[in-house]
């Protein structure tokens, strides 16, 4: 696909994060992930500077970040709006094991995410904290196809930053296209949803 005024299509934007990521993955396990997990370095991430700047923010805060207009909002599609507690389900990212934060901080995410941002209903609608977060990461406006795909899962209790790119849905190539894949299986050798960004400065 060629460019149009100016924006990436999704298959030129899918593949620059796949020539980004480091080939040394997480690989996949029962625990999760339960699809290989692969690293891109902040400095290589192909997004523009709004959603960078929201990572080091996320990264940087000392208490809850969230830019919904109403704090119990699940589903504001602004950008760097907390969205709701991510079940991780199925497992594409590793699964959190502790039951209480450690820091400080983790303890305000914790506090704030069993508050206002329970679980959908078609998720039981429950406020169980997992230690994730989601985030939109994008607007109509960030890339010609429809930017508010984008989601961060924020790790509030490891301070680590997960990007997606389809919201949730894998890819594959077909020619000069892309197609979606919902929901893939564990193990099948379909891209990870999701790219781990490091080294956030």
């Amino acid at each position: 696909m060629s460019e149009r005024d100016g924006k990436k299509s999704s298959y030129e934007f899918i593949k620059a994060l796949e020539e980004a990521a480091d080939p040394d993955c997480v690989k996949a396990c029962k625990q999760g992930p339960i699809l290989d997990l692969y690293r891109i370095d902040f400095r290589y991430l192909p997004v523009d500077a709004r959603i960078k700047q929201l990572m080091r923010t996320l990264m940087q805060s000392a208490a809850p970040y969230d830019c919904s207009a109403i704090a119990t909002s699940i589903g504001d599609d602004t950008l760097g709006a907390m969205r709701q507690i991510h079940s991780n389900t199925p497992c594409y990212l590793p699964q959190l094991t502790a039951q209480q934060p450690a820091s400080a901080r983790g303890q305000l995410y914790h506090t704030y995410a069993q508050a206002n941002k329970h679980h959908s209903a078609d998720r039981g609608g429950g406020n169980c904290a997992t230690g994730y977060v989601e985030y939109t990461a994008g607007d109509l406006d960030a890339y010609g196809w429809g930017g508010n795909r984008f989601r961060i899962v924020f790790d509030y209790l490891n301070a680590r930053l997960y990007f997606a790119p389809l919201h949730y849905a894998s890819w594959r190539f077909s020619g000069s296209q892309l197609e979606t894949v919902d929901k893939p299986a564990a193990f099948s050798g379909h891209p990870n949803p999701f790219f781990w960004i490091t080294d956030i400065k």
